[in-house]
């Protein structure tokens, strides 16, 4: 049965730098197995639309990052109210142009925004390290390769968007996600001003107070 874990990193009761430490290396644990499989590429996938066309992963999303959700079958489609994180997440990432958003059935159905999983060898690779349960995101890169495996869900404020970002230009979200784990320190709030900028820019607005991070586990 799929198992969900919520790690509230940084959260409003902890006032120590020991108890930070702890919740910090607890998340770390979570985001270790993110890279599990970055020595996968995926762009030859085989995927096909809701009309039945045919084509290879990087053919459909030539020079993007995708933030690929994939799903057992379509039944396990949330409703739209839950939706509601992942609509977020698409439209702050509007303005990034070599951002895209697609959802990959591996079941036999589709439907009008998705694609269903082939049947070649690639298709038949990623099928075999899925080991899915319902749903998950990966985040996948420009070359093809998957970034992050079972990666950061809509939901996870902050995480999933630094993690997406980073990932734009090639940094596994393992390495992502340390970086800012570790970019926080005991007051909750961001050491570095890189880390206050990219928030500024991303968010559109300045890092004010103590921050609040989630991240959610699969595994």
């Amino acid at each position: 049965m799929k198992k969900l874990l919520y790690l509230l990193i940084l959260p409003l009761y902890l006032t120590t730098s020991s108890c930070t430490m702890m919740v910090k290396g607890l998340a770390k644990l979570v985001v270790k197995d993110y890279n599990d499989y970055t020595h996968t590429n995926i762009s030859g996938m085989q995927l096909i639309d809701a009309h039945g066309k045919k084509q290879l992963f990087n053919e459909a999303f030539v020079g993007k990052t995708v933030y690929l959700y994939v799903w057992e079958n379509k039944n396990n489609r949330p409703t739209t109210d839950k939706e509601k994180s992942y609509a977020a997440l698409q439209q702050r990432f509007a303005k990034y142009p070599d951002v895209v958003f697609a959802n990959l059935y591996v079941g036999s159905d589709t439907v009008s925004n998705g694609y269903q999983l082939g049947n070649n060898a690639s298709a038949e690779e990623f099928r075999s390290i899925l080991k899915l349960d319902g749903k998950a995101p990966f985040i996948i890169g420009k070359d093809g390769s998957i970034l992050a495996y079972k990666g950061p869900k809509p939901s996870d404020n902050i995480v999933v968007d630094y993690i997406l970002f980073e990932a734009r230009n090639g940094v596994n979200g393992t390495k992502a996600a340390k970086r800012l784990i570790r970019g926080v320190n005991s007051d909750e709030q961001f050491k570095t001003p890189e880390l206050r900028d990219w928030y500024t820019a991303h968010f559109n607005k300045e890092p004010v107070g103590r921050l609040q991070f989630s991240i959610s586990s699969t595994k």
